[in-house]
């Protein structure tokens, strides 16, 4: 069985140390928790953006640049135990030329930094909690998503085929529903580690646990 650490709800991050566990840090899971914060409001807000009765190409701008703060947000997530780490990702994801360039810059430090859905499965005739499959946004379909996000985001050129509004708002909402469906109760697995955090959203209330299992989950 998995072996789990709770930690508390509070919104301030506390320093707490958490013991039988070699790779996340005291305070990691405060900062995980708040770091998720920040990526569940832009996600709300991208929604409060097209939700409107009228919605215009401005909305549509403003809902595509907190989509791109959640995906990277997401991506840089699982390096959060490990400062050096998580700056190194950042830099790199910063610099990348195009998102192929930021995924295989990402999958060389971590081969499993995008997060799996998790839950109530039934294995064998038995009920517990593990990986739900093909539920949420995967990683193979970041891409196309991100390649959406961008365009809004940077100038057009004159002479291409433009997508027309309804299809990027298509996209967009497409994109929040998968993000919602995939980070509701999402598990990670940490760079350099067979650690994982767990994170459970309740309602808008996020919990956090650190876990360990000699099997692996993902």
């Amino acid at each position: 069985m998995p072996e789990m650490s709770n930690s508390n709800s509070n919104s301030t991050v506390v320093s707490e140390l958490i013991d039988g566990f070699g790779n996340v840090e005291t305070g990691t899971v405060a900062i995980y928790r708040t770091l998720y914060d920040r990526i569940f409001w832009d996600l709300n807000e991208a929604e409060a953006e097209l939700s409107g009765e009228r919605i215009d190409f401005a909305n549509l701008i403003h809902a595509a640049a907190h989509l791109r703060l959640v995906i990277e947000g997401v991506t840089a997530a699982s390096f959060i135990a490990n400062h050096v780490l998580f700056a190194k990702i950042n830099q790199r994801m910063q610099s990348a030329k195009n998102y192929d360039a930021m995924r295989k810059a990402v999958r060389n430090l971590n081969q499993h930094y995008w997060p799996r859905a998790f839950g109530i499965v039934e294995h064998g005739g038995q009920t517990g909690i593990g990986v739900l499959s093909d539920t949420g946004l995967a990683e193979a379909e970041v891409g196309r998503y991100f390649g959406t996000v961008s365009e809004l985001l940077h100038v057009r050129n004159p002479f291409a085929k433009t997508p027309k509004p309804d299809d990027y708002l298509k996209q967009l909402l497409s994109l929040i529903e998968k993000f919602r469906d995939l980070l509701n109760w999402p598990i990670v697995q940490l760079a350099d580690s067979s650690e994982y955090l767990y994170l459970r959203n309740l309602d808008g209330e996020i919990k956090v646990q650190a876990l360990k299992t000699e099997n692996p989950l993902l």
